[in-house]
């Protein structure tokens, strides 16, 4: 190792030779990749500068030519078959990934609203042929605590149990449509929920019913009193229908407060604005069975266990007085 540099001071640098010059010459070759970097970034800008110039004065002698051959054109020098060369630029081929940016660059908007209207079709395709038709449809009127979605689940899962595949796709499903009716509310909700419940008394295959004591008597002139003897020998079942007045009911639908006034009754087979009384009549037969059989099986269970009922008393809808108005 050499003795080092000597500084202005006098006193002898701590660097030594060695590091001196290999930093040294570390760094006049950056300096020199640096220049060199310049050099090809000047070249290249004159080369695109050249470029354009180039095109422009390409365009500029178009644009003369373009106007002398009109001036002939106006003068009469030029006959009409003679045909006015254009210089036109060397066509480019585009190929692959440069070809796909080309394409979507100027066609995305039809891409993109093709692909939208694909999947909108493919949804529609999807929903049509899984989705799977109920054998049996419930209106379920009741507004108290067993009109939540959790407790009408487990209550169409049930009574899915005792119903047989009435549409013949191979599959059994109950629905159960909440519609829950309170004419002293004057929202949103249950204005919407009447139109609702009136539209689907229009539908032949809407047969049954999930009612309470709050049920007007405009809706209950509707359904089947006929119920105790086609239903016999079963204490649960009166002229109103099959009451859910059960304990282990309540427990299972995951509903303490459900009140001891639910029962289920039938729709009177008529013809409705889309179908004639003839199927309306086998929708009742069908519905018949399942209703038969589940009134059963509330009936052995209730007795086995010695089901004491609910305690939960009714809620009482208090319906508006209608104002007599003068007759004139």
């Amino acid at each position: 190792m050499g003795k080092g540099l000597e500084t202005g001071s006098g006193k002898e640098n701590l660097v030594p030779d060695e590091d001196y010059e290999f930093e040294k010459k570390a760094a006049e070759e950056a300096r020199l990749e640096r220049e060199q970097a310049e050099e090809k970034r000047r070249e290249a800008e004159q080369q695109r500068l050249k470029k354009k110039r180039e095109a422009q004065k390409a365009r500029e002698r178009q644009i003369a030519q373009d106007r002398i051959d009109l001036m002939k054109m106006k003068a009469g020098i030029a006959d009409e078959d003679e045909i006015i060369k254009e210089e036109h630029s060397e066509v480019h081929e585009l190929h692959g990934w440069e070809k796909i940016k080309n394409i979507w660059y100027h066609d995305k908007l039809w891409i993109l609203l093709g692909t939208f209207c694909v999947a909108i079709v493919g949804f529609m395709v999807f929903d049509a042929v899984t989705k799977v038709n109920p054998d049996l449809s419930i209106l379920f009127v009741c507004d108290n605590a067993a009109q939540n979605d959790e407790s009408l689940g487990i209550l169409s899962d049930m009574i899915a149990e005792y119903t047989p595949d009435l549409n013949g796709d191979g599959q059994v499903k109950v629905s159960i449509i909440n519609c829950a009716l309170n004419p002293s509310k004057y929202d949103t909700i249950y204005a919407t929920n009447s139109q609702k419940f009136y539209a689907n008394l229009q539908l032949a295959e809407n047969i049954v019913v999930i009612a309470d004591s709050n049920l007007s008597s405009d809706i209950s002139d509707i359904m089947s009193k006929d119920l105790p003897s086609q239903i016999p020998d079963n204490p649960y079942v009166d002229e109103r229908g099959v009451s859910l007045n059960f304990k282990f009911l309540a427990d299972e639908m995951k509903c303490p407060n459900m009140p001891n006034d639910m029962y289920i009754c039938m729709r009177v087979p008529i013809k409705t604005l889309s179908d004639d009384k003839e199927t309306m009549q086998k929708n009742y037969d069908d519905a018949l069975i399942v209703v038969k059989a589940f009134a059963q099986a509330l009936k052995e269970r209730a007795e086995a266990e010695n089901d004491p009922g609910l305690t939960t008393e009714p809620v009482i809808i208090e319906v508006p007085d209608e104002k007599n108005e003068p007759a004139f």
